[in-house]
C-alpha cells in the first residue's frame, strides 16, 4: 500500500497496480484501503506497511499508527518488523534522484497478535501491541543503522 498522491503519476501508478499496489489517503481512516489490506491477509498474502506513515528520517522511530496493529490482531497474522538502515542518504526527504549508497535491511523476530478465547479483545490490546511493534522497530532500525557505520 502505498500514499494516494503516487497513483497521479501515471508510470509509478502501472508498476505499482502491476505489483499488486493500491492506494490509502494519509491522515484519515481509510476504510476501503483497511479492506483491501484484509483482503490480502486473507488470501495468505504479505502486505507491507509503513506504521509510521511516512519515511522514517533522523535516529529514532516515529510515533506509529495504530493500523498495522489492528490488522494484525483482526487477521491474526504476525508483524514481521524490517528496519532499513543508511536510506537517508539513498534518497533524502525532497530529492527526485536515487544516489548510489550502501543501505542494510533487518528482519526481526515475528511478533504474534494476542488472542482471546472470549471473542473481542480489548482496545488496549491494538496500543499495546503498537508499542511493542515501535519498540522492535526502534531495534533493527538500529542494527541496521550500524551495518552501514550510521550512529545510533
Amino acid at each position: 500500500m502505498g500514499k494516494d498522491s503516487l497513483w497521479k503519476i501515471k508510470p509509478v501508478a502501472a508498476v505499482l497496480s502491476a505489483l499488486g499496489g493500491f492506494p490509502v489517503t494519509r491522515g484519515t481512516a481509510d476504510l476501503e484501503a483497511l479492506k483491501r489490506c484484509l483482503a490480502v491477509l486473507s488470501l495468505g498474502e504479505p502486505l507491507v506497511m509503513f506504521p509510521e506513515g511516512t519515511r522514517q528520517s533522523g535516529p529514532n522511530i516515529h510515533q506509529l499508527f495504530d493500523g498495522a496493529a489492528y490488522l494484525a490482531i483482526k487477521a491474526g497474522v504476525p508483524i514481521v518488523p524490517v528496519g532499513f538502515g543508511g536510506t537517508e542518504g539513498v534518497m533524502p526527504k525532497g530529492s527526485k534522484k536515487i544516489l548510489p549508497k550502501k543501505c542494510s535491511v533487518v528482519v526481526g523476530k515475528p511478533i504474534f497478535p494476542p488472542q482471546s478465547d472470549a471473542g473481542r479483545l480489548p482496545r488496549t490490546a491494538t496500543t499495546d501491541l503498537t508499542a511493542e511493534l515501535s519498540a522492535a522497530l526502534q531495534n533493527v532500525f538500529d542494527q541496521a543503522k550500524q551495518r552501514v557505520g550510521q550512529p545510533n
